[in-house]
C-alpha cells in the first residue's frame, strides 16, 4: 500500500519532470529558432483557446453546477476513501480490504501530489 501512495503522489511531478526533460532535449538537438518557438507558443495559445471555447457554458449556470463542478475531484477523493474503510469496517467486504484501501490511499495522494507539483510551479517563488 506504501507503493501505491508514493506512486500517485510522485506521478504528477514525474510526468511534469519528463515533459520538461523532453522538450528541453528536443530545443538543445533539434535546435529551434526564434520564429519556430514563437509558432509553437502560438499554436498552444490556440490550442488553450479552443479548449475555453469548449468548457464555455455561454450563458451563467446555476451556482450549485458551479459548485458541484469546483468540488468535484474532492467529492470523489472523500467516496474513494468511505470506500477503503467499508471494505475494513463490513466483515462481507473484507476480502476486499487490500484493492479498497489502495483506491482510497491512491486517490488522496494523487490529490496531494498534485497539490505539492503546484505549489513548487507557484510564481513568485
Amino acid at each position: 500500500m506504501i507503493e501505491t501512495a508514493l506512486v500517485s503522489a510522485l506521478l504528477p511531478a514525474a510526468v511534469d519532470a519528463i515533459k520538461s526533460v523532453f522538450g528541453a532535449a528536443s530545443r538543445k538537438f533539434i535546435g529551434l529558432s526564434v520564429d519556430d518557438q514563437i509558432k509553437l507558443d502560438n499554436a498552444n495559445i490556440e490550442r488553450l483557446k479552443a479548449l475555453a471555447a469548449l468548457d464555455n457554458p455561454y450563458g451563467t449556470p446555476s451556482p450549485w453546477v458551479v459548485d458541484l463542478r469546483a468540488s468535484f475531484r474532492y467529492i470523489a477523493c472523500g467516496l474513494f476513501v468511505l470506500g477503503g474503510i467499508a471494505t475494513m469496517v463490513v466483515p462481507s467486504l473484507a476480502p476486499l480490504a487490500p484493492i479498497g484501501m489502495e483506491a482510497a490511499i491512491s486517490a488522496s495522494s494523487f490529490i496531494f501530489g498534485e497539490r505539492m507539483v503546484l505549489s513548487l510551479k507557484a510564481p513568485g517563488k
